[in-house]
């Protein structure tokens, strides 16, 4: 009988290790890897409205009676960008899209204890942004006068 051929072993790098690696490569590869530290982060876009009630308002309410708004005027609204921008180590991925509005003013109308139509509401919008965070430096990030957060995670305004 003859023996039958062995097949090759598969390739395994079993027994390299990083000081295999030619001096140009552990060059760039050590500071990529301190680099990479697992930072992410997101650019957060969003409308945030703000109100304020008039004084003919604040009376409707003292005395039991509900509000009833009957027409609104606002200044001319504006299309703004809205959405997020993920952070991925230091690469921006936008997923934005042009679908929010912004005014400087707007009015809501309706009728007072007297029955005289009367600003009751005063309002305006604008696109506010903040930046969340997660990584093992963000205990840094104290040092920012907008952060808000802890070790871990953490927001900017």
């Amino acid at each position: 009988m003859h023996d039958p051929i062995k097949p090759k072993a598969p390739f395994t790098l079993k027994h390299r290790t990083i000081k295999h690696l030619g001096p140009p490569l552990k060059a760039t590869l050590l500071p990529m890897l301190l680099g990479l530290g697992g930072c992410v982060g997101a650019w957060v876009d969003m409308p945030v409205k703000q109100e304020s009630k008039t004084a003919a308002h604040q009376q409707l309410i003292e005395h039991s009676r509900l509000p009833v708004i009957t027409r609104t005027e606002k200044a001319a609204p504006q299309r703004q960008w809205c959405g997020t921008t993920l952070w991925a180590v230091i690469v921006p991925i936008p997923l934005k899209l042009p679908v929010c509005e912004s005014y400087d003013r707007a009015a809501a109308y309706g009728k007072d204890i007297d029955g005289v139509e009367t600003p009751l509401l005063y309002s305006s919008q604008k696109i506010d942004s903040d930046f969340y965070a997660c990584g093992p430096f963000m205990f840094l990030a104290p040092l920012m006068h907008s952060y808000q957060g802890n070790a871990l995670c953490g927001s900017f305004r």
